[in-house]
């Protein structure tokens, strides 16, 4: 075996250890995805998802280019490693992958919009 150091990042995770504890953050991923997907200038929230958020798997349009939604969805799900709060909000719309409408990405939005406002 070799020592190699300690470990400051590990798959786009930031590594912090001290005497206290080891920390794990995303806030660089994040403010990548925010910018990759255009968000990096929205109004921040304070809620990941609506209370009696209701999202229906034939309700209006269907999204344009899925490739981009399911991405984004992708982004999300790895971001559950550091923010456990945001697991149930990406969940719902993680069910709508195969056909997302246009209702599911508003919702994706949403959940950015609160990454935001988390960093």
């Amino acid at each position: 075996m070799k020592d190699l150091a300690d470990l400051h990042y590990f798959f786009s995770i930031k590594v912090i250890q001290s005497p206290k504890g080891i920390w794990l953050l995303q806030r660089q991923y994040a403010l990548n995805k925010l910018s990759k997907y255009g968000m990096t200038s929205c109004k921040p929230i304070s809620i990941p998802l609506e209370q009696n958020e209701k999202l229906n798997a034939n309700e209006r349009d269907l999204v344009e280019d899925t490739t981009m939604y399911k991405h984004i969805v992708g982004s999300l799900i790895y971001m559950t490693i550091t923010r456990l709060g945001l697991s149930y909000a990406i969940e719902v719309v993680s069910q709508f992958m195969q056909t997302p409408r246009k209702p599911h990405l508003d919702v994706v939005r949403h959940i950015l919009r609160y990454i935001k406002h988390t960093l």
